[in-house]
């Protein structure tokens, strides 16, 4: 039953990567960052754990099987959503205040460089920030979110820096600037062992400068860039001890053997002591768990979340959110056995399962519908809203798929919200320009209709003479 559950999981995806087409830009759209994610979390782990023989140690055969066959459901509905809307995108023909949106996107990133310099001041500097495994010396706990948040407007403000960057032609240092940007948080990313945070620079920058530049993207090129972004995504857990400036410890320097069996597999430790961080074996207990408590969240736990959130500890110093009323760490213990590791996650299929049971498969659909119609409409370069929404979005989907859907929603939201202010502040403009190009149309409609009817009249003239 494995074997065939396995088997469906791989041709789900196999199919989901052959219906995407260059044509329709699939090559940077996020069904592939999705079918990477699944090959990894479902298909990869669970061999790793097939090879192994260490799966019978923490979940069944039955649990193996609906750990493959749940997430296959949801892929397919994914791409069914993606693959559901019709057409091409109709670009726009003049770009859209270029200069106005660069300079916007220019202080925005500013901003938060200067906010991510003041929480790494009031960390201790930059060599103390930075002197243990991710980020663990930062001053998480003592400082606002919306501090420490900062470079995620660094990345919103590059990619408007890149929408305004035709303008500037002659001045190739407005062209570079977002890269000085990007590279800051790629020294931040690495610094910390943030696999998200490595992932998001690279795409922000892939997927926002080839939007920006209206080119073409083919699944070849894509492949040249992603690929090697992954290979270091998956590594980036066993080097993270070594990714920081303080002291390191006596260990070995990991090989790539180890850093992938420490990422896809199970340590002997885990094996001993019945635990384990593993996203699989995570998805596959919660997925178990679900069907033996009946226990769903139903979504209120976002609607809290994204209600108290927002607050910051200044105004309320005793934020706190209400008990969960999804499945636990500790139901997975007492149906599963298992022990989840501190700070492990599910991925998105047993995230959304554990909210909406198998109706997860609607909204799977639903998130494949609206991201292709977000795409639709960055690629058509009408909004700096659209085109900035999908960037981030895109740039936020590897740890969407891999930790949950909620895990966008504060740099999602934080990141575009810059963005929204600066198309409220300029909406009125907009209006008079479109108003003003719709008279312009007229007038040379008008035109062409005046000389037409001179040219019919010169010649019904010249027929009587």
């Amino acid at each position: 039953m494995i074997w065939v559950s396995l088997t469906i999981m791989i041709a789900v995806i196999v199919l989901s990567a052959a219906s995407l087409r260059s044509w329709r830009g699939d090559a940077i759209g996020i069904p592939l960052i999705a079918i990477g994610s699944f090959a990894f979390l479902y298909v990869i782990q669970p061999l790793q754990l097939l090879w192994t023989g260490t799966y019978r140690l923490f979940v069944t055969d039955w649990q193996m099987s609906e750990g493959l066959l749940v997430p296959a459901l949801m892929l397919a509905a994914f791409m069914w959503g993606w693959l559901h809307p019709s057409g091409s995108p109709r670009t726009m023909n003049a770009p859209m205040y270029q200069r106005t949106v660069w300079h916007f996107g220019f202080w925005i990133a500013c901003i938060g460089m200067i906010l991510y310099l003041v929480f790494i001041e009031r960390s201790g500097g930059f060599r103390a920030s930075f002197s243990e495994v991710h980020g663990k010396a930062m001053a998480w706990d003592s400082n606002t979110a919306y501090l420490y948040s900062g470079p995620c407007w660094m990345l919103s403000g590059s990619v408007m820096m890149f929408l305004g960057s035709p303008t500037f032609k002659n001045r190739k240092w407005k062209s570079a600037t977002p890269y000085a940007f990007l590279c800051i948080y790629l020294v931040h990313a690495i610094l910390v062992g943030g696999r998200g945070g490595l992932f998001a620079v690279i795409a922000t920058c892939f997927v926002g400068s080839s939007i920006a530049r209206r080119v073409k993207i083919r699944f070849a090129q894509a492949a040249i860039i992603l690929l090697p972004v992954c290979v270091g995504v998956v590594l980036m857990v066993g080097y993270r001890a070594f990714l920081h400036l303080g002291a390191k410890t006596e260990e070995e320097v990991p090989s790539v053997e180890s850093a992938y069996n420490e990422t896809a597999g199970i340590s002997e430790y885990d094996q001993e002591h019945d635990t384990s961080g593993q996203e699989f074996l995570y998805h596959a207990a919660q997925l178990s768990t679900i069907e033996q408590t009946g226990k769903l969240d139903y979504g209120l736990s976002w609607i809290e979340f994204l209600a108290i959130n927002p607050i910051p500890r200044l105004l309320w110093p005793d934020k706190s959110y209400p008990p969960s009323r999804a499945v636990t760490a500790a139901d997975i213990k007492q149906y599963t056995s298992l022990a989840i590791a501190p700070g492990a996650a599910c991925g998105v299929v047993a995230d959304l399962y554990a909210r909406f049971h198998v109706f997860s498969a609607i909204f799977f659909f639903a998130m494949g519908y609206c991201f292709r119609r977000l795409f639709m409409a960055a690629r058509s370069l009408n909004s700096p809203i659209s085109a900035v929404s999908y960037v981030m979005l895109y740039a936020v989907s590897l740890n969407m798929f891999a930790q949950g859907f909620g895990a966008i929603f504060v740099p999602f939201c934080y990141s575009t919200a810059p963005i929204v202010l600066f198309s409220w502040l300029t909406s009125e403009s907009r209006r008079r320009t479109r108003r003003r190009q719709q008279d312009l149309i007229l007038i040379q409609i008008a035109a062409l209709h005046r000389q037409a009817a001179a040219l019919r009249e010169e010649q019904w003239s010249s027929s009587h003479s």
